[in-house]
């Protein structure tokens, strides 16, 4: 019951992290020390089918929680308190970089030329796709209900491709989504749900609900399913590689959420109380995850 507790707490962490654009979910788990289990339980299902079902529902279900929730409170602090709340989470992505170091390279880490030229390249390419990130943004009021075949098909894509983003370390799913300018339609159907849930006799909800998220849930099924057997494979035959790319995404990562609040900084353009609030948003973040890394990225 204890495990089953943990699981579905690391599912909430990992559904309310894949709301929050250029924060990648799979380094929590990394940094909360269930990535790896967490692939073992889809690659070997078959395995122990019992076990894995029970872990891969009480995960899901989690996932599903920590989503729905934090869908209502992303739309809510990110419009109010936007610098705070990112540097919140920046901080922990800066927190995390020992530990992803300390797996590429050993403790201290030692890094061959080649592993830190991998890791500048995977920093630049997410920092150069985060630059992207103004592609035409599909509106929720016009999609939402009228969703057409090319709409359709465009969310199954980002499902897919986030999907693999859910087993790849570093690299962000709802940046993945800013970029593809469907990020607000998902987080509106999201939190829809919860609007549903209150009424559930409003099938038109429903359907719109639907329309949206069943393919996007398709294609990440697929997506994700997919990519856990390369990313396994590529853990077992290059570890330190892998996490020398993963370390490049947590660098561009952190260098991409620091551009706006250092703007803002450097412009005047916030005052001093936010200013302090940031600062210590950053200390906390930065701290939990030096305090897991030092635990040997264990939570539970």
């Amino acid at each position: 019951m204890i495990r089953h507790a943990r699981i579905f707490v690391n599912g909430t962490v990992f559904g309310m992290t894949l709301m929050v654009p250029g924060v990648s979910a799979t380094i929590l788990a990394i940094v909360m020390g269930f990535y790896e289990e967490l692939l073992g339980a889809i690659n070997r299902f078959g395995e122990n089918r019992r076990g894995n079902a029970a872990y891969l529902g009480a995960f899901l279900l989690g996932v599903c929680v920590g989503a729905v929730a934090f869908s209502w409170a992303a739309v809510f602090l990110l419009a109010r308190f936007p610098i705070p709340v990112m540097l919140f989470f920046t901080g922990l992505l800066a927190g995390s970089v020992p530990l992803v170091a300390s797996k590429a390279a050993g403790r201290p880490p030692r890094f061959a030329a080649g592993e830190l030229a991998l890791a500048a390249v995977f920093a630049a390419a997410l920092v150069a796709l985060s630059l992207g990130a103004g592609a035409a943004t599909v509106e929720p009021g016009y999609a939402f209900g009228s969703m057409t075949l090319p709409l359709v098909l465009l969310v199954l894509l980002a499902g897919i491709i986030n999907g693999a983003t859910l087993v790849i370390p570093g690299l962000s799913g709802a940046l993945i989504l800013l970029v593809m300018g469907l990020y607000p339609l998902l987080v509106h159907s999201i939190s829809s749900v919860a609007l549903y849930a209150a009424n559930p006799g409003n099938l038109g909800l429903l359907a719109e609900i639907a329309a949206v998220l069943l393919p996007y849930g398709i294609g990440a099924l697929a997506g994700c399913l997919g990519m856990a057997r390369v990313m396994e494979k590529l853990m077992r035959g290059f570890y330190r590689q892998v996490h020398a790319a993963i370390l490049g995404l947590v660098l561009g990562s952190v260098a991409v959420l620091l551009i706006d609040p250092l703007a803002a900084f450097t412009g005047g353009g916030i005052g001093a109380v936010t200013a302090a609030a940031g600062l210590a948003a950053f200390a906390g973040g930065f701290a939990a995850a030096a305090v897991v890394g030092r635990r040997g990225g264990t939570i539970g």
